[in-house]
């Protein structure tokens, strides 16, 4: 009801009752508004709750393996109609077989004539035809019994004695290879020390306590000291490297840390703030480009920076998915059009756009980020209680704003990758580990496997196999082979 229509019944009733009846009006809009009130608060916590439900792989920053059998599987571009498998012109990899000289022969002579059952054992061979059996021997432990032998010198008498070979440090020790396969299990293959002890069970007939494994790959980052403080000076050389963190059960909640080039990974466990960022050493020093997320750390290092756009296109997604908005279908678009833009001209040997090339992408850019902010303004606080909190869409579209530069970077510089998936996948077999293993006891236990884990990405990366990588620390060829990672001597 109007006010004025309100006042004008009021006043036709006695001044004492059109007092009681104002008093009870109003006690009953103040009850109204406040449950008004509630009712917005409860409709905006739900559409969060449903957001938070919708979420996946395709619209948040959540493995693929947590959509659940449920969850929607994303066409993939170019594969509708096709059938699974090799497509026409792929080369396969089928066994193939090798020349005779280089098997082992093991002829098969008829014993009885497939007609009569006549003997056939001392008739000559008028032809055969070949198969192949491509497997393994079987597997068991060999023991070398290493002899220092002694001597006297007949000109003075002085007894000499041979030398034992490097691996021969005690009376009973645990060749090389085996060290390697172990070490590689855990820290390449991700198996727990119980697994491993059992596997080299099985295969070896030789029990290995898991005291023995941990002191393996203690030995093993023991020879990587100098290759942590490589690869960091290394780092910091860097024209462009992508850097990323996750969370990591170690003394609780711990955060590892990956620093991720073309040819090189180093990784680093701690908490998530700037103590530890400035412990791992890279990005105090570091002078090129950061490729990250949005995790404000980040821009607290005064180096260039350029956003990971597969975050941003998952978070446009999320933003249609919620409200069908236009201009986050239309944003995320231009990203993937710019991307092919960019990849285009790589092809054709250019080294970057044009000036006015690169104006029109950001013009087209900061329209659709200024469209989504007239349908998502800031919310006004009532200046009673702090700042009000603002909604995702609004926080993406601010950061959007804000940070143009640095989500267009790769435009602007074909050196710069369109993600930082080079450093997602780094990462992500941290999570492998803790899936299988369960957790870290301690910060330096983790510490002591990423080291391993560093090294071995970056041996292959160069092309190196991850178990001749691991060899070279249990052969004394560390440091010769760990300059040649870090510098391409």
């Amino acid at each position: 009801m109007e006010p004025s229509a309100l006042n004008n019944l009021l006043s036709k009733l006695p001044p004492d009752i059109s007092q009681v009846v104002r008093v009870i009006f109003s006690m009953q809009q103040e009850a109204i508004s406040q449950r008004d009130e509630t009712i917005r608060a409860l409709e905006q916590r739900i559409k969060e709750l449903e957001a938070q439900l919708n979420q996946n792989s395709r619209n948040s920053s959540r493995p693929p393996s947590s959509d659940g059998p449920k969850g929607t599987v994303p066409a993939q571009k170019g594969k509708k109609g096709k059938k699974p498998g090799g497509q026409p012109g792929h080369k396969g990899t089928t066994l193939k077989m090798v020349p005779s000289e280089e098997a082992k022969i093991e002829n098969h002579y008829p014993k009885a004539c497939s007609g009569c059952g006549a003997d056939l054992s001392g008739q000559r061979s008028l032809g055969f035809d070949r198969r192949q059996v491509f497997d393994i021997p079987p597997i068991e432990i060999q023991v070398t019994e290493h002899r220092a032998h002694r001597a006297s010198c007949s000109c003075c008498g002085v007894h000499t004695q041979g030398l034992f070979p490097a691996e021969a440090t005690n009376n009973a020790v645990y060749g090389p290879n085996l060290r390697t396969f172990a070490s590689y299990c855990m820290s390449y293959q991700l198996l727990p020390y119980g697994r491993t002890a059992e596997l080299l069970s099985d295969f070896l007939g030789q029990p290995i306590s898991e005291g023995t494994l941990d002191n393996m790959l203690s030995e093993a980052c023991c020879q990587l000291d100098s290759f942590s403080a490589q690869i960091v000076r290394r780092f910091q050389q860097e024209e462009v490297a992508g850097f990323d963190e996750t969370g990591v059960r170690a003394q609780g909640q711990a955060y590892a840390h990956v620093a991720s080039g073309r040819a090189h990974t180093y990784f680093f466990l701690g908490n998530r703030g700037y103590a530890t960022m400035d412990e791992m050493g890279i990005l105090p020093g570091f002078k090129g480009i950061a490729v990250h997320d949005r995790y404000a750390n980040y821009f607290g290092y005064e180096c260039q920076h350029s956003l990971c756009n597969a975050h941003l296109l998952r978070n446009l997604q999320a933003v249609i998915d919620e409200h069908n908005d236009y201009w986050a279908q239309q944003l995320q678009e231009l990203l993937k059009n710019i991307n092919k833009a960019v990849k285009r001209a790589k092809a054709q040997g250019k080294e970057a756009f044009s000036a006015s090339h690169c104006a029109q992408y950001r013009q087209r850019y900061m329209t659709w980020v200024q469209q989504g902010l007239k349908l998502h303004p800031a919310v006004n606080g009532d200046g009673t209680k702090g700042p009000p909190k603002q909604t995702k869409t609004h926080n993406l579209l601010m950061a959007l704003k804000n940070y143009a530069s640095e989500v267009l970077r790769f435009m602007y510089d074909f050196r710069v990758p369109f993600d930082n998936n080079r450093a997602e996948r780094d990462i992500r077999m941290l999570k492998v580990k803790m899936k299988i293993s369960g957790f870290f006891h301690r910060i330096e236990t983790g510490n002591r496997f990423l080291r391993i884990r560093a090294f071995l990405s970056t041996a292959t990366k160069q092309g190196y196999s991850a178990f001749e990588a691991m060899k070279k620390l249990f052969t004394g060829q560390t440091e010769l082979f760990v300059s040649n990672l870090v510098w391409g001597n």
